[in-house]
């Protein structure tokens, strides 16, 4: 267990295997997560080229295959595991990831 001042963000099947959930109010400083079986990713909701949030929906993080992360204002992609940048004006470039773990099947920001 980490320091005390981790915070309970959600339980694990709250994210949808798979999908995405956002947490905050849809604006560049909220955070989104990524769930693929029992990891998570979670990123802020800021695309490093143009520095507006990534979606255009809530809950809308995620390109149609589900295979990367998309910033839906100009289509860059992300890598899922690691957050880069594979395609569009911000190649090479990486999202903010939050530290978190995931505990008895909880999703803590640390």
């Amino acid at each position: 267990m980490r320091g005390d001042n981790a915070k309970k963000l959600c339980s694990l099947e709250d994210i949808p295997d798979g999908g995405c959930k956002g947490f905050g109010d849809g604006s560049a400083d909220s955070f989104f997560a990524v769930r693929r079986g029992s990891e998570v990713y979670l990123y802020r909701n800021c695309c490093p080229h143009a520095g507006a949030p990534l979606n255009w929906m809530p809950d809308r993080f995620l390109n149609r295959e589900k295979t990367h992360i998309i910033c839906t204002a100009h289509g860059a992609l992300f890598d899922i595991c690691s957050g880069k940048c594979v395609a569009g004006p911000c190649s090479g470039d990486y999202l903010d990831n939050i530290d978190m773990e995931i505990r008895d099947g909880d999703v803590w920001v640390l």
